[in-house]
């Protein structure tokens, strides 16, 4: 008996050991250790705080995907721990995939946004994911589904710490709507592709903020409790799966030989897009299942596809996998090597990546999941790609935030360290692909990862005071989808933000309270609060003025230099700062004496005096209206040459313009390429320009365009001296053309006096033309609505300016053209369409030598009728009144009036346009610019009306009316051939209808006037390695019908004429 019970006794021991080492913690493998004790990432391990907590999840799921039908037919299991102190009667899941449906809560939104979605089969039928057999502890209970959000009843209370088991059947389905879609099916070289990513029904999170998170969802961003997942997925046998967790069955379903021949190196020198080979034969009678198990996490995710090739890197103990498409193995080679060090740099600077591996998908995408990111392009452009979705995994993967509340923490926090990867691993220039064209590897600027994944996407509006507010709902930036509304600054500001908040604290301080922040709340949920307590509490700097001004205002930065005077001591000066913006900051500034030695300085805005090898100025202590000058008395005995705010350019100051002494100015050729615009500088580009009209001749000339970051004191100034030469030879008074001519336009922003305003300035003595202008516009916060006011004011002074023109009959000498005008413009979208209404009050003004007044409404509307269809419509109506209306500003029958000719290099004066196709006479001619009523066919035709007593001429007019209509059939030629890509050939059926008061002291209204006919608009878009040159349109129509021919012609005959541009 003894010897029994001793062996009782031994067996339960041994069992119990057995246990204990079989539960020891091991994210790899069963069973599910993710609440052990010995899990340092679990959040009762490491609590963030006293009295925290977070709910924990095991999700068990089998799948089958069914690459017939594209539907994910599978089982889940749920256990569901509540760690609350509250008592739960119901939870909420996510049906995410229910939103791409008609009527779903995201369908309205598009709507609202005037976008009309197409939906796929199943999408038509509201199939997004269906539930089956939901089960609680084995009991059936009651659910309510609104779109994305299910709630279940629970059939008895879930108690503070207890568990409960969830059981369902369910059915995702995959489609191909318009709608952008994560989880997509799509066409790869003959085989199909599919992504598997919010397919299965995801239990919501009930945390310490909110208790249940019942976001409905509108296409953005998710939100997950941690814990395990046990997953199958079974396949067609030819499929190449990779999916968040560990391959438990690695060899059975990718054998050694097999990996083999499916390694990325094989294919290093395959064409790009050539066809994928053929390594697995698909059968569709084989399957295989993979196994996967994945702790601490939240999410899982899949990718899928029988072209992927794989491409394998290791960091220390990490793993990285590359799927590429065979078709574009040749630019995956260094993917995985490459993810590999964006690991490394996150690992060592920001918190080490707590999964065994990292999978980058070539999968047209640009998505994050746990240990999984869906990507797409080549080398180097993907780089910045790769970094930022890998960066996730740190924030959103790790760092489990809300993001449907507040994006800012992990897109704004990955947007960051994209361009810190990108600095750490490239360098301090942005890696991009190599321009073919010599001429433009000439003249392309380097740009800094940091001021192109960050410092340029929040400045650009920042400088106009066009922010957003970062406290933001994802789903609430002006109710905008994608990246509009002002979304986009949760990337931009925030990734700014951080920088600055590097330039306060100093780097080393910064990396460290970073470094806290990830490790203390990694496999948690914080939110914006426990980020900036956590950041504070590290640091012991108060940084709340800073949190405060960046998290919750628009304001911004700008510190300039006012004035450096020197001091009563010889060898000193005073130098006078100035902050102009509302937001404050330390500030370090540079002193360059006159023997090119630097003088560094740094001014602390608080009692916190960061690490630094610069003189430690006074405190600034000031904000808004408070001490907005500082005086800084320094000792420079060789005399100052330069003062710089900034020179490291961390602030993020939008206006560096006055952070120096000397005005930063940057004079360079225009060379036509585009490039990011200089930050630090004024730049002005200057080139030569030529050009020619038959009175002027060769005008030989210098060009020059500048501005501050594309936003402010936008200059294009032109400067000719005209030289004779080859004039038209029939023209008089050839010795009396203008000697030089000008063209100067300036327009600036003054959102400082009203938010989204501008002015326009424009002078210029041109082509026989004296002309000024000044305009003011106001834009509203959408840009939906433009409203201006303008004054404008032209004369001719004697005879021989109307030589220049095209029409020299229709514009008087030495008479003072001066209007004002009031005005609206405003811009819509509806389903399957875009238009603009522009309405325009304009009248005669102070000392004009006319009297009249125009009330101007213009609609233009584009649509698309079916894929290969296009109408545009244009709806004109003119009422005017006066008894002196100026030739050059009447209504023309035919297209624009001298005025509007005047607007376009081409024809606003003779040169370019044979003159016998612009004169008027008793036939229609061959050019037509499109303007007025725009009765094309009718061009150059004087329109002879008949009244009782005489005969009239209605080809100009006061007032009148008329409607042109496009059908644009183009889309419907298949032939574009390579080579053309450079030009662009539209092809249309038009018909314009219309009339006109010919009257001059009373209305004489005409017949109804219509033209129809064939027409084709071939436009030049790219002028070779030129970038920046505009398009070029030439437009050839061919109006076959009248309905009011000149007695000379017939209704339906053949004619043809030239424009410049489209009609409308």
């Amino acid at each position: 008996m003894k010897k029994l019970l001793i062996i009782l006794l031994l067996s339960a021991i041994f069992g119990w050991m057995q246990k204990g080492i079989a539960q020891k913690y091991n994210p790899l493998l069963p069973p599910n250790t993710y609440r052990n004790a010995d899990n340092p990432n679990y959040w009762k391990n490491k609590n963030p705080y006293c009295g925290y907590w977070q709910q924990d999840v095991h999700y068990k799921i089998k799948a089958r995907i069914d690459e017939k039908k594209d539907i994910i037919t599978a089982s889940e299991e749920l256990t569901y721990w509540n760690n609350s102190p509250d008592t739960l009667t119901y939870v909420f899941f996510h049906l995410y995939q229910n939103a791409f449906q008609p009527g779903s809560y995201y369908d309205k939104l598009q709507k609202a946004n005037k976008i009309q979605p197409v939906y796929g089969k199943y999408e038509l039928q509201k199939k997004g994911t269906e539930i089956k057999n939901l089960k609680v502890n084995g009991q059936n209970v009651k659910i309510e589904i609104d779109n994305t959000i299910m709630k279940v009843y629970l059939p008895e209370p879930l108690l503070p710490n207890q568990s409960i088991i969830f059981s369902m059947d369910f059915k995702t389905y995959f489609d191909k709507g318009s709608v952008r879609r994560r989880m997509k099916v799509f066409n790869a070289w003959g085989y199909k592709h599919y992504d598997g990513v919010h397919w299965y029904p995801r239990i919501s999170v009930y945390d310490r903020k909110f208790g249940w998170t019942t976001d409905q969802h509108l296409g953005r961003e998710f939100y997950g409790d941690f814990g395990t997942f046990d997953v199958e997925l079974t396949f067609a046998s030819n499929y190449i799966v990779g999916a968040t967790g560990y391959l438990i069955n690695r060899k059975e379903v990718l054998p050694d030989d097999l990996r083999k021949k499916l390694d990325i190196k094989n294919f290093a020198n395959k064409p790009w897009n050539s066809k994928p080979s053929v390594i697995i034969p698909y059968d569709s009678t084989q399957t295989k299942t993979w196994i996967y198990h994945a702790e601490n996490v939240h999410d899982f995710a899949f990718t899928a596809d029988p072209t992927y090739r794989i491409g394998e890197a290791h960091w220390e103990d990490k793993v990285v996998y590359a799927l590429a498409q065979e078709p574009h193995a040749s630019r995956w080679q260094n993917a995985a090597e490459y993810t590999a060090k964006v690991i490394q740099v996150y690992s060592e600077d920001f918190g080490r990546y707590v999964y065994h591996k990292m999978i980058v998908a070539d999968a047209r995408d640009g998505m994050e999941y746990p240990m999984l990111t869906l990507d797409g392009g080549m080398d180097p452009s993907y780089r910045g790609l790769l970094a930022h979705e890998v960066g996730h995994n740190w924030f959103f993967g790790q760092v489990g935030n809300n993001e449907t509340y507040r994006a800012m923490l992990d897109e704004g926090f990955t947007q960051f360290l994209t361009a810190w990867a990108l600095t750490k691993i490239d360098g301090d220039t942005l890696v991009e692909p190599m321009p073919r064209s010599k001429y433009v590897r000439k003249f392309k600027k380097p740009v800094s990862p940091r001021l192109y994944r960050a410092y340029y996407g929040y400045l650009l509006d920042a400088i106009t005071e066009d922010d957003a507010f970062l406290n933001t709902h994802s789903d609430d930036f002006n109710g905008a989808i994608r990246h509009g509304g002002g979304y986009r600054h949760v990337y931009y500001k925030t990734a700014t933000m951080l920088y600055n908040m590097r330039y306060v604290l100093g780097e080393e301080l910064f990396l460290k309270s970073m470094q806290n922040y990830f490790n203390k709340w990694k496999i948690a949920h914080p939110y914006v609060e426990d980020f900036r307590n956590t950041i504070i509490q590290y640091s012991h700097v108060d940084l709340n003025w800073f949190f405060d001004q960046w998290l919750t205002t628009v304001k911004n930065m700008d510190y300039a230099v006012k004035s450096v005077k020197p001091a009563k001591e010889k060898g000193k000066y005073i130098i006078e700062i100035e902050r102009l913006g509302e937001m404050q900051m330390p500030v370090e500034f540079t002193v360059i004496s006159k023997d090119k030695k630097e003088y560094k300085y740094y001014i602390p805005n608080n009692w916190f005096v960061k690490k630094t090898d610069a003189t430690v100025l006074p405190r600034w202590i000031g904000w808004g209206k408070l001490n907005p000058l500082y005086f800084a008395e320094v000792e420079i005995p060789e005399g100052i040459k330069d003062v710089i705010i900034d020179p490291s350019m961390q602030m993020a100051d939008v206006n560096r313009l006055n952070n120096s002494k000397k005005f930063p100015l940057s004079v360079k050729f225009d060379s036509k390429i585009w490039n990011y615009p200089d930050w630090g500088k004024y730049e002005l580009f200057v080139r030569p320009d030529f050009w020619y009209n038959s009175y002027d001749g060769m005008k030989i000339g210098v060009h020059m365009n500048g501005n501050y970051m594309q936003k402010l004191h936008n200059l294009h100034a032109t400067f000719w001296m005209n030289t004779g030469l080859l004039q038209d030879a029939n023209i008089a008074d050839k010795n009396l053309f203008d000697p030089i001519s000008f063209n100067v336009a300036y327009q600036t922003s003054t959102h400082k006096l009203m938010k989204r305003s501008w002015v326009a300035l424009q002078t210029k003595w041109l082509d026989g033309l004296n002309s000024y202008k000044i305009r003011f516009s106001k834009q509203d916060r959408k840009g939906k609505n433009t409203f201006y006011t303008e004054y404008k004011s032209m004369i001719r002074l004697d005879s021989s300016d109307l030589h220049y023109l095209l029409y020299p009959n229709d514009w008087k000498i030495n008479k003072l053209n001066n209007t004002i005008a009031l005005g609206v413009t405003h811009k819509y979208k509806y389903t399957k369409g875009r238009g603009t209404i522009d309405l325009k009050l304009r009248s005669s003004t102070l000392f004009s030598d006319y009297n009249f007044a125009q009330l101007t409404l213009e609609a233009k509307n584009y649509n698309q009728i079916t894929k290969k269809l296009d109408f545009n419509t244009r709806v004109f109506a003119l009422l005017g009144t006066g008894n002196n209306t100026p030739y050059e500003s009447a209504l023309y029958l035919a297209g624009a009036n001298p005025e509007q000719l005047m607007d376009n290099k081409f024809t606003r004066s003779a040169g370019f346009i044979p003159t016998d196709w612009t004169r008027y006479s008793g036939n229609t001619g061959n050019f037509q610019m499109g303007g007025g009523l725009n009765l094309r066919g009718y061009n150059n035709y004087v329109a002879v009306e008949t009244l009782p007593d005489t005969i009239v001429l209605a080809y100009r007019g006061k007032s009148g009316a008329s409607v042109s209509g496009e059908l644009e059939f183009d889309k419907l030629i298949k032939f574009k051939p390579r080579f053309l890509r450079a030009f662009k050939l539209d092809t249309y059926i038009f018909g314009d209808a219309g009339y006109i008061d010919f009257g001059q002291k009373t209305y004489n209204i005409s017949d109804v006037r219509v033209d129809a006919g064939l027409g084709a608009a071939l436009t030049i878009r790219r002028w070779g390695p030129l970038q920046t040159v505009n398009p070029l349109t030439i437009r050839f129509d061919f109006p076959f019908f009248l309905n009011r021919p000149p007695a000379t012609e017939d209704f339906v005959q053949f004619r043809w004429l030239i424009g410049i541009n489209r009609t409308f």
